[in-house]
């Protein structure tokens, strides 16, 4: 990203912030919520996908039956 168009992003945020205080700020804070969830769904993907590698690396030279193919339900998706 240029240094310019970071400038034109700050200067119609200010824009948008002066104008309209208060959706600027609702808009701004549910951007940064659903980009953390994002963040955090897709780390305990990866964990997730970790660990049963390592599972069935062990169940393996144990002599165990490997456990099932890797499923990873998103955050978005599960229930109580």
């Amino acid at each position: 990203m240029e240094l310019t168009s970071f400038y034109v992003i700050i200067l119609v945020t200010s824009a948008f912030l002066v104008t309209y205080p208060q959706q600027t700020i609702n808009t701004l804070v549910a951007v940064g919520l659903k980009l953390q969830i994002y963040y955090l769904n897709y780390r305990l993907k990866f964990m997730a996908w970790r660990m049963h590698g390592h599972l069935t690396r062990m169940c393996k030279e144990s002599g165990f039956p490997a456990p099932g193919p890797f499923r990873f339900v998103d955050l978005w998706d599960r229930t109580r």
